[in-house]
């Protein structure tokens, strides 16, 4: 069974998106890339008017919790901040002359176009979910926060420093400005 692709999923309100590097290359590995990926978020957070709930970058995916405003659409966010933070990162591994990297984003060539892209950082499908309960909500919050640890990356949910769960266990700021769930309880 393949997964519903993003246009086929909730356009807006709260989303849970999980997304992956193109051929899993772990390049959230490098701390660099991940500070790349956690300013566009928080760019796009203020250029798209979005609620930031969670997130984590793990070395080769990440997880969002985010709320997008009605009058906004997925897709578009989606299709910019990922193009931005491909671009950026393609540019910071060309500066570091890392072009063992640059070759593992090469896409296959098809086409002669000059316009046709030759890289790809961020995989072009992501898996989407809509969440309507504090149930639902709670869940990927814990799962997200949890992630880093499950992988070994982390003692503790906190101790991780690209994830949110730092901003929820009062350890400090992120990169990105969280909005704190408060959720009831069931």
């Amino acid at each position: 069974m393949t997964r519903p692709r993003a246009s086929q999923k909730a356009q807006s309100g709260t989303l849970y998106i999980n997304g992956s590097t193109y051929r899993r290359v772990p390049i959230f590995r490098q701390h660099e890339a991940c500070k790349i990926f956690l300013r566009a978020l928080e760019a796009y957070r203020h250029k798209c008017e979005l609620r930031v709930f969670a997130f984590a970058v793990m070395p080769d995916h990440y997880h969002l919790l985010l709320e997008i405003p009605p009058d906004r659409r997925l897709l578009d966010f989606l299709r910019d901040f990922k193009s931005l933070v491909g671009k950026q990162i393609l540019d910071w591994i060309r500066q570091s002359e890392r072009y063992e990297l640059l070759r593992r984003f090469a896409l296959p060539r098809k086409g002669a176009r000059h316009k046709d892209a030759r890289y790809c950082v961020l995989q072009y499908n992501a898996y989407v979910k809509a969440l309507h309960s504090p149930r639902a909500l709670r869940q990927k919050l814990a799962y997200i926060h949890v992630n880093p640890v499950r992988e070994r990356l982390a003692e503790s949910p906190e101790a991780y420093l690209y994830s949110s769960a730092r901003a929820y266990g009062g350890k400090g700021l992120s990169l990105v400005k969280i909005d704190r769930l408060e959720l009831p309880y069931l």
